[in-house]
Order: structure tokens, then C-alpha cells, then sequence
């Protein structure tokens, strides 16, 4: 028998107040607390109030998620459709608070077959999906072809692969010197593996770098503004900065000849040093070697400035009393021009990147738009550019509000700034009090926790989703709207002592900082407060310094690696509950390996050695394993026979199959029918030659 929750009265209101439609409302819910519920009542409620479903737009960040949105909506309507008409009351009353008359019930018990007839159905897409729409529907003003495709994953890495083929293969050309000197720059700083991990992230990054290239003005402008930023002038080079070192007014070739002399004549050996080096230094003519020497003969091989002590003996001294300090002087002047130089060579090195970030980008841009293909970051920028347009931005922004009264956000954490600033235009004339539809009350809702923000890599910015809050709460307000911030805390998920413990954790400030931007207390309550839990911090395992073992027969991921010792150490504390017959607190029922779960952060190493640990104390454990089938040996056996069946001159398929186990050809077996064979015939008909003679084969 499942024990039913008792909800606080405090968050059926809060849930109610998020889900009433009258309302613009920013719901900011912790793990568990219910926001797809909320959402998902929010939507039947607009529908329950008249709302035309095509004028909904719910903008979830997955598929998984818009699919299981339209499932939750859908078997609530699919119920009240047939449900008896006082347990249909009785649904209606909770969701809105009043006990609704039979003209209602009969508006709900149709709001199945409404949703169900509305073309397009229910508008519960993810933002992408809804950008290819708008992109479909005004191809001209997007400046795009109408007939364009999506790009998928397997496309979208060949065209990216023959951007950079084009991309190497024109660099050694004299077509682009400025992609010449640009590769010859990355691959001395680099080599080839540094270049191609350029271009690898170069690629990930592309729409960040393109935005940043048009906003310094293209590659041609790139390096003054680089050296402007970083406080070089606009002539200087590494040579011209190096060569600013020497000649000195104190450090005169004449005066080290002198010094040397001197320190030579008592046998001062650091002096002696000093003033050889010096003098090499002068016989140099390139300006980067002088500098280079003068600064060894002035810093430690660590890069400090010596001891003027060390190198000028007390004889010394007297004889050059202002050495000292003039030492110290020039010591200081080169430590100053090193970082000069280095910063001039970063500048350098960051001009080189971004040139072939520009001619890779513009490559796959160039091969992408001749076949008529959008990526997934092109359905978000050219949604921007197209509703941002001076001049067909502000009809198609028109003809869309005509369309859309109420826009929800689902999983708003995750929402990146560009992906904001599309449902910011969506909503630009919902609350200028003269919109193409001003006599409907129209509203922005949006749910979402920054604290679960899980997808910061594709560019979401948890603050943005308090920034978009705050933004739209001054123009709602301003025009005498309603606004409310809604905050749920309680967790239908977890217990009490698993959420306190993660109060704990975050009520330190430093630890708080990295976890939100607002103010208030980290807070999570559970609905199932009786319900047992129970949190154990165990120590961390480190890395630990050992010598293989003599014996070779040992595997290699012996118990020295922290992921192997942490995987006995849990499955010998499982070990020990299942052992000693632990009793699961409030059932009675004693723990059996299907009662445990144990959660990973990754399919690593760690997982194969916690499977191996439980497996090796008897303990059942599933789940553990991913199979590619394509992967797996034996499969890949079974493909070289079908690839040998549709083309028997398939040498290389029927090579590995005839030494699978299938047929367990020897490495004897396979030379022997392969070598000396003849020009032009094939393994099989070598093969069918050798059956006459041996009967193995």
C-alpha cells in the first residue's frame, strides 16, 4: 500500500498562484518540488479558460521533455473526456479553487477533442523546433533557402571535415598568405596535435568566435585592436621590443670591458661570468639572441633576478660602487620587457587562431549554405537576425503575436542568453498596451532552478534566467500588469535528511556562490518528512604511490587506483548490509542487492571495477553494462560474412572472418592461400583452388 502525501497548505497555494493563468508568473522550484505538474495545470487551465490552443506556445529544452509535457496534457483531458460527473467536479474545483457549473464541465469534457483538432496540435516543442517553424515560414525575410534541411550529427561532422580539409590544403597555397603565416605560427607553437585541437574547438565555439570576429571587424582589424587592448603600440615587434634592452647609459660595452678586467684580476668568478656573457651578448646581431643572452647573464635559469652581491665581489664593489644598483635596475628593465614580449606573442598567437578560426568558419558556413543546410546554433542566430531586422523584423514579429498569446518556458535554467532574446521578441508587444491583440490578457511564464543548470557547455547561463525575470516583471508592472514570483521548496523526491544534508553543504557563503545568485537561504523541505535517510561522508581516496607487482599474471588496475580501492571499499559496506541482514527502516523487509542503487557520474573505469567488486562477493548487480553492438567481436564477425556474402571479392571481410572463430583459420592457414596467389585473384578463389588439395579448406 503506497502512503498517501500530505501536501503543505502552503504549497497547494503556491502551486496554484503558478498555475493560474491570469497571471505572468517566474516560478523558481528546487528538485522535485513539481514544476512539470505546475506547468502542465497551467496549460489545461489556459485551455479550460477558452484559450485557443494554437495561441500557447510551451517552450521545453528536450524532446523528452515536450513529449512528456503533451503525454501529462493529454491523459488529463483523455480523463475528464469520459470521467463521472462529479469526479469531474471534483478535478475541476481543485484546479481552480470554485466549483464549476455544468456549462464548464461540458467545455471540459471537450477540451480533448479541441486539442486534438487544432492544427499543428498543441505548440509543446523545444525552442529549437519552434525556430525551424518561423524559419520555414518566413524563408525570404531569413535571407535563407526555403527548402532548407537540418543538419544531423553524422552530416554535420562530414562538412566540418571538408572545411578543414579545404582549409589545409589552401594554407600551402599562395592564394592566403595570411592563412600561411597564420598556420605556420599555431603549428611552431603547437605541432600538429595542438593545431588540431584548434580546430576542434574552433568548431565547438564557432558561433561565440564568429559574433566576436564581427564585433572587432573581420581578421584584417583583429591585430590592432588585440595590441591596442593589451597596451602595445602598433609598431612595435618582438625584435624592436627586445632591441629597447641595450644600449644602456651605465652598462656600456666600454664599462664591461672594464669590469671584466677587474674581475678578472682578483679571480672573481660570478663577476667573470657576468661580463662574458654580457660581452657574447654584444657580439650577437639578431635582437632576440642578444636579449635572450643579456637576460642570463642578469636572471637564474628559474627566471629571478641574481643576487647583485653574487656576481660583483667586495673589491668589486668599491672599485664600481654604483654596480649594485644599477644591476638591480637593468635586472628589473629585462623581467619587465620579457612580459612585454610575451604579451606581444600571445597577441600573436591569438591573431594567427582567429585567422583560421575565420577562413574554418567561413568554409563550412560557404559549404553548409550551398546545400541548403541550418545546424542547430543557426536555428537560434537566424531567428535573432531575422526578428531584429529593421526591416522585416517588426511584420514578422506582427504576424507571430497575431498568433500567440501565452508563452511558457520549461527548464528555464538551461535557456542561453541568444535563446532569451528569441522569446523576448516573441513577447516585445504582449505589454505595450497597444498590441495586435490588446483586448486578450496575454502572459509569460517561465520554471526553472539555476541550481540544476546542467547544460552551461551549450551555452545556458543559470543568471540569465533572473535576469530575464527581473526584465519582464518592469515591463509587465509597467504597464499595470500582474507579476508574480513564485518559489517552491518542497522536495515530493527526497527526504528530510537527505535535503538538510544539502543545506548544510551550501549554507557556508563560498560554497552558496557557486550554486545561485540570489540572496536567500538555500532551502529545501520534504513533503515525506516522516520517511527515513540516512547520509554518510566517507574520506576521499587520493592517488597513492606504488610499484607494479612482481607478479605479471596481476592485472594492472590493482588496488593501488583510487577507483578500484573506492570500488571495494562500496562493495564491501553492500557486502556488510546484505551479510549482517539489514533491515530496510520502515517496511521491515531485509536489504537485497535490488534494493540498492548506486549512482555515477560517468560510465568510466570506476563502474567496470565496482561490477567486478560486487560480482567477486556474490552480490548481483545489473544495469552496469552499455553495449555498442557494432563494437563487440563476435558482431563485428558476423558483418565481415555479410560484407563477404554481397561481394566475394571482399579480401580483407573474408580474411578476418576465416580467422574468427567461426572457421579458425591459423595465421599458417590464411598465408597460405593468400601469399603468391597471383595478380588480380581473389582470396576466395585462391581459397576455392586450396579446397582441392586439403580438405580443411
Amino acid at each position: 500500500m503506497i502512503e498517501r502525501l500530505i501536501v503543505p497548505a502552503q504549497t497547494k497555494k503556491d502551486q496554484a498562484r503558478a498555475a493560474d493563468p491570469a497571471h505572468s508568473v517566474w516560478v523558481s522550484a528546487n528538485a522535485g518540488s513539481g514544476k512539470t505538474h505546475v506547468l502542465s495545470r497551467r496549460v489545461i487551465r489556459l485551455l479550460l479558460d477558452g484559450v485557443d490552443p494554437s495561441r500557447i506556445l510551451c517552450l521545453t529544452y528536450t524532446k523528452a521533455a515536450a513529449a512528456n509535457m503533451v503525454n501529462r496534457v493529454f491523459e488529463e483531458l483523455g480523463k475528464w473526456a469520459v470521467m463521472e460527473e462529479p469526479a469531474l467536479a471534483k478535478e475541476i474545483a481543485g484546479l481552480e479553487g470554485r466549483t464549476p457549473d455544468a456549462a464548464r464541465l461540458a467545455q471540459a469534457r471537450q477540451l480533448f477533442a479541441r486539442a486534438l483538432e487544432t492544427p499543428g496540435g498543441l505548440k509543446i516543442q523545444t525552442i529549437h523546433a519552434f525556430c525551424e517553424a518561423v524559419l520555414h515560414q518566413f524563408p525570404l525575410e531569413a535571407n535563407i533557402a526555403g527548402h532548407f534541411e537540418m543538419l544531423d550529427a553524422q552530416m554535420e561532422q562530414a562538412l566540418i571535415g571538408e572545411a578543414r580539409r579545404e582549409l589545409i590544403a589552401g594554407a600551402g597555397g599562395e592564394q592566403d598568405p595570411e592563412l600561411a603565416r597564420a598556420f605556420g605560427t599555431v603549428l611552431s607553437i603547437t605541432g600538429e596535435f595542438g593545431l588540431n585541437e584548434l580546430l576542434s574547438e574552433i568548431v565547438k565555439e564557432r558561433e561565440g568566435l564568429r559574433a566576436f570576429l564581427t564585433a572587432i571587424g573581420g581578421t584584417g582589424e583583429q591585430l590592432a585592436h588585440l595590441k591596442e587592448e593589451f597596451g602595445i603600440a602598433p609598431q612595435e615587434t618582438v625584435e624592436s621590443i627586445a632591441a629597447s634592452l641595450w644600449p644602456d647609459p651605465f652598462f656600456t660595452e666600454s664599462f664591461v670591458g672594464d669590469f671584466g678586467a677587474a674581475a678578472s684580476a682578483v679571480s672573481a668568478k660570478g663577476a667573470i661570468q657576468f661580463a662574458d656573457k654580457f660581452q657574447a651578448a654584444l657580439r650577437k646581431q639578431d635582437q632576440r639572441a642578444r636579449f635572450e643572452q643579456l637576460s642570463s647573464a642578469f636572471l637564474t635559469q628559474a627566471g629571478t633576478p641574481r643576487k647583485a652581491e653574487s656576481v660583483a665581489a667586495k673589491r668589486l664593489k668599491d672599485e664600481f660602487p654604483r654596480f649594485v644598483e644599477e644591476f638591480g635596475r637593468l635586472a628589473a628593465q629585462i623581467l619587465a620587457i620579457r612580459d612585454h614580449i610575451a604579451t606581444l606573442e600571445m597577441v600573436e598567437a591569438t591573431d594567427a587562431a582567429l585567422t583560421v578560426a575565420d577562413r574554418l568558419i567561413a568554409r563550412y558556413e560557404r559549404l553548409k549554405s550551398a546545400r541548403g543546410f541550418l545546424d542547430f546554433n543557426d536555428l537560434i542566430t537566424r531567428t535573432i537576425h531575422l526578428l531584429a531586422r529593421q526591416d522585416a523584423g517588426p511584420w514578422v514579429q506582427y504576424k507571430l503575436d497575431r498568433g500567440l498569446d501565452h508563452i511558457l518556458v520549461d527548464e528555464a535554467q538551461d535557456t542561453s542568453p541568444g535563446q532569451w532574446t528569441v522569446i523576448r521578441k516573441l513577447a516585445e508587444e504582449f505589454f505595450t498596451g497597444q498590441s495586435a491583440r490588446s483586448n486578450v490578457n496575454r502572459t509569460v511564464f517561465a520554471v526553472g532552478d539555476e541550481k540544476q543548470s546542467i547544460y552551461s557547455f551549450q551555452g545556458a547561463e543559470p543568471a540569465a534566467f533572473a535576469e530575464s525575470g527581473r526584465a519582464f516583471a518592469g515591463r509587465i508592472t509597467a504597464v499595470s500588469g500582474s507579476f508574480s514570483k513564485v518559489s517552491l521548496h518542497h522536495s515530493f523526491r527526497s527526504v528530510g535528511d537527505v535535503l538538510s544534508a544539502v543545506d548544510k553543504v551550501f549554507e557556508r557563503e563560498n560554497a552558496k556562490r557557486g550554486l545561485t545568485v540570489f540572496p536567500e537561504k538555500i532551502e529545501h523541505s520534504p513533503i515525506r518528512a516522516n520517511d527515513p535517510g540516512y547520509v554518510e561522508i566517507w574520506p576521499m581516496i587520493g592517488a597513492e604511490k606504488s610499484e607494479p607487482p612482481d607478479d605479471w599474471t596481476k592485472a594492472i588496475d590493482h588496488a593501488s587506483l583510487p577507483a578500484v580501492r573506492l570500488a571495494e571499499a562500496i562493495a564491501q559496506h553492500i557486502h556488510g548490509w546484505i551479510d549482517t541482514g539489514d533491515v530496510i527502516e520502515g517496511t521491515g523487509k531485509k536489504l537485497a542487492p535490488g534494493d540498492i542503487m548506486v549512482l555515477v557520474r560517468k560510465r568510466d573505469s570506476f563502474v567496470h571495477a565496482l561490477s567486478r567488486a560486487l560480482k567477486n562477493r556474490r552480490i548481483g548487480v545489473a544495469g552496469a553494462d552499455r553495449l555498442k553492438l557494432r563494437d563487440h567481436i563476435a558482431v563485428k564477425d558476423l558483418i565481415a560474412l555479410g560484407r563477404f556474402a554481397l561481394q566475394e571479392n571482399d579480401d580483407l571481410s573474408l580474411a578476418a572472418l576465416l580467422r574468427s572463430p567461426v572457421f579458425q583459420f591459423s595465421d599458417d592457414d590464411l598465408f597460405d592461400i593468400a601469399h603468391g596467389r597471383g595478380e588480380g585473384v581473389s582470396l576466395w578463389r585462391s581459397l576455392e583452388a586450396a579446397a582441392e588439395a586439403r580438405q580443411k579448406f
